[in-house]
């Protein structure tokens, strides 16, 4: 059964595997590396294709395999990982591209793991320790050594493959990677070489020392197996940079020693003469040859650095720039070493100027006069020293004080700084605006100048507003820091106010300084207000579709210019715009006028005539707005309905034989605009007519030549009623119908309607 699968299923998957490389040619990445077979156990293939594709470049993607590293040296009893890469003609990784791992005879070695990843039954496997088989990864990949350190990881691409390799024992190890898709012979395979010896080093540290001392350099070589020191080991030292230089071993820029019993080879660095800098030696480490077979091997090479270091002395001197007459003020003098190592014997000297005189200094001074000095002893590499000062002056002008340190070595700096001791005086200006109007925000402006000739220091601007004044932030008392100001200087501060009431408002800025220094200024503001009243009036009550005339006045009884007066008025919604007078312009349900500016006790008056159109209230406010100003007025009209009833007749067959019927219609008609109520009707018929019948919207009734229907109660405004009387003919000639019609709403005589017709 096995064997038929091969020939049947098998057969089909690799023609159709082969089908779709002819009809997709440029699909690279979905392309098969090999027949795939369905998951399950892994499932050996062939390299290549069957019969009529192996001749054939089956894989046109495909164009060369790299492989890292090519070349190492690797202790014995470690595993170290090769990756391998297929890349198409533009250099870009390929996946899916299957790899043949292979150890040459003759080589130390095995594989102990390989790239299994994929879920073909076709993906990698180890044939077995010298021969694997893997395929190229479809995305990226970690590869991790089963530890906590991240820098250990591999970090695989896509495209990647790769295989783990170890030796137990010394030796060469000859590995051939081979991608058997690739149809150049000479670039689907690369060879890698790894060499593994039982043995690890320790370079000598880089290091740091003064000028002028020797250093030891030590190379320590022991089995990577044990640790057991490795004794004859040829360890080369070489200066190969920086200043110039020797080693004690031979007396040169050259030196080899072997390691000792303990692996350990050691060379002595001197400076030929001293200066800072640092050398690079370079170090080989080279296995001799073992006396029967093993030939001399260079192991490493490694450099490492002496820098030699000198000390120094630095010194800074800072003084407080500006003080007063009496005024004690500081200098603070600052030792430093910014080398790497100490500097010894380490004296400060200061020579205080005339008119300025010592108080204190911290640590403290030895003293001879206006001479001050200070003995710091060892300063360290990097580290420094402080020393400040206190002193005061007895005179104004411009002080130099200088300030020198010493060391061995011959080691020395110097540092100055100046003092300015000045008598400095304050002067205040305020501003602010003459007459403001109530709503503006205003603007008080400060300016405080040193009109001394030295800097005034501390100073602060304070201005309690009176009541009735805030800031625009919600202060009563508005303060400033002005600092130091230098002889001349002047510094400008601004507060925006608002006032909260006219009125007049003076008020007093004080500036005060260091040394009880003060300044005051004040100015005055006048606060006025617009006062904008509105004066609505129209008629209490109007008909619904009449015109409703409204008389708005508009009056600033305050003392200052309403200015930029706009009124608006919306219309009701059960009212409609007829007319504005005055240039009142109506938009959207609101009518506006611009009104300008009115002056104090100055007044506008202008008219606004609506229509109503339905029964109710017209309730309307009219709003006067200027800058600094808003009222509003409020007229009410009572709209009523009338009711207004129309009464035709008609008959319907005119003329008529006598015996026959005639019928007359009667219409009510509410043109009004309010109910009518309780409508009644009354018929008189002529000799010639009797009563047949009577029909409406109430019932109807005959006495003799009289019919009378009983009241409406209620007709709606343009609602109608209609009734209808039919008679009978009993005589001839040109007869009249007589019909009154009565209701609550009428208050003179009924109302009379009469038809002619004609009996033949």
């Amino acid at each position: 059964m096995k064997a038929k699968w091969l020939r049947t299923g098998f057969v089909s998957t690799q023609l159709l595997i082969m089908l779709g490389l002819v009809l997709s040619p440029g699909c690279r990445w979905h392309y098969p590396h090999s027949a795939t077979l369905p998951p399950g156990p892994v499932t050996r293939t062939h390299a290549k294709p069957m019969e009529g594709g192996y001749y054939t470049n089956f894989d046109p993607w495909a164009a060369e395999i790299v492989a890292e590293p090519v070349e190492s040296l690797n202790p014995v009893q470690t595993q170290h990982v090769i990756v391998a890469r297929v890349l198409d003609r533009d250099g870009l990784p390929l996946p899916n591209r299957r790899v043949e791992w292979m150890i040459a005879e003759g080589s130390v070695g095995d594989f102990v793991e390989v790239d299994e990843s994929g879920w073909r039954s076709s993906r990698g496997h180890k044939v077995d320790n010298h021969y694997a088989i893997t395929h190229t990864n479809n995305c990226d990949h970690v590869l991790t050594r089963g530890t906590d350190d991240p820098s250990d990881d591999v970090y695989l691409k896509k495209g990647d493959t790769w295989v783990v390799i170890t030796s137990p024992i010394e030796g060469v190890s000859h590995v051939t990677a081979y991608a058997p898709g690739i149809y150049d012979w000479n670039k689907h395979k690369v060879f890698v070489t790894k060499q593994w010896r039982d043995v690890e080093w320790d370079w000598p540290p880089d290091a740091t020392n003064p000028v002028d001392t020797t250093h030891v350099m030590t190379t320590e070589v022991r089995k990577h197996s044990d640790g057991t020191p490795l004794e004859g080991y040829v360890i080369t030292y070489e200066i190969i940079s920086g200043p110039d230089a020797r080693f004690d071993e031979g007396g040169g820029k050259l030196a080899t020693v072997l390691t000792d019993a303990a692996g350990r080879a050691s060379v002595t660095l001197v400076q030929n003469a001293p200066m800072e800098g640092t050398n690079e030696v370079k170090i080989d480490i080279v296995r001799p040859a073992d006396g029967c077979c093993g030939p001399e091997v260079r192991l490493a090479t490694g450099v490492a650095t002496k820098t030699w270091l000198a000390p120094r002395i630095e010194i800074t001197k800072n003084a407080t720039p500006e003080a007063q007459v009496g005024e004690n003020f500081t200098y603070e003098i600052v030792v430093s070493n910014p080398a790497q190592v100490a500097a010894n014997d380490v004296v400060v000297s200061d020579t205080l100027p005339d008119g300025i005189s010592y108080v204190s200094s911290s640590p403290a001074a030895q003293t001879q006069g206006q001479s001050l000095s200070w003995s710091l002893g060892t300063i360290g590499g990097g580290q420094s020293a402080s020393i400040g000062i206190t002193v005061t002056g007895t005179r104004t002008g411009k002080f130099q004080n200088c300030a020198t340190v010493q060391a061995a070595m011959g080691l020395s700096d110097r540092a100055c700084d100046d003092t300015i001791i000045t008598a400095p005086a304050l002067q205040l200006e305020k501003e602010c605006p003459a007459e403001v109007v109530l709503c503006d925000e205003f603007e008080y402006r400060l300016v405080v100048r040193n009109t001394g000739d030295g800097p005034a220091g501390g100073v602060r601007i304070r201005d309690p507003l009176p009541s009735g004044l805030q800031t625009t932030d919600g202060k009563r008392i508005v303060e400033f820091d002005a600092g130091t100001l230098a002889a001349g200087e002047a510094k400008q501060a601004t507060v925006m106010v608002k006032a909260h009431q006219p009125g007049s408002f003076t008020n007093v800025a004080t500036a005060t300084g260091d040394a009880g220094l003060t300044a005051e200024a004040s100015c005055t503001t006048k606060v006025t207000e617009p006062v904008l009243a509105v004066s609505k009036t129209g008629p209490a009550m109007r008909f619904v579709g009449r015109p409703v005339e409204y008389n708005i006045t508009v009056t600033n009884s305050g003392d200052t210019p309403a200015n930029n007066t706009i009124l608006t008025d919306t219309v009701p919604a059960n009212s409609q715009f007829t007319a504005a007078s005055d240039g009142g312009q109506f938009n959207q349900g609101t009518v506006t006028w611009n009104l300008g500016n009115l002056a104090p006790g100055g007044s506008r008056a202008v008219t606004l005539t609506l229509v109503a159109r339905t029964r109710g209230t017209i309730r309307n406010t009219a709003v006067a707005t200027a800058a600094c100003a808003e009222a509003r007025g409020e007229a009410e009209t009572q709209i009523e309905g009338i009711p207004a009833i129309l009464l035709e007749v008609v008959d319907v067959e005119d003329p008529i034989e006598v015996g026959e019927n005639m019928t007359y219609v009667i219409t009510v008609t509410n043109q009004g605009s309010a109910d009518g109520t309780n409508i009644g009707i009354e018929v008189s018929l002529p000799p010639e007519l009797d009563y047949v019948s009577a029909q409406g919207p109430t019932a109807g009734s005959a006495q003799g030549k009289q019919i009378s229907f009983a009241p409406l109660p209620n007709l709606a405004p343009r609602a109608k009623a209609t009734y209808r009387v039919v008679t009978k003919a009993t005589g001839t000639g040109d007869v009249r119908l007589g019909v009154q019609m009565t209701s609550s709403e009428m208050s003179g005589p009924p109302v009379q309607e009469t038809e002619s017709s004609r009996i033949y």
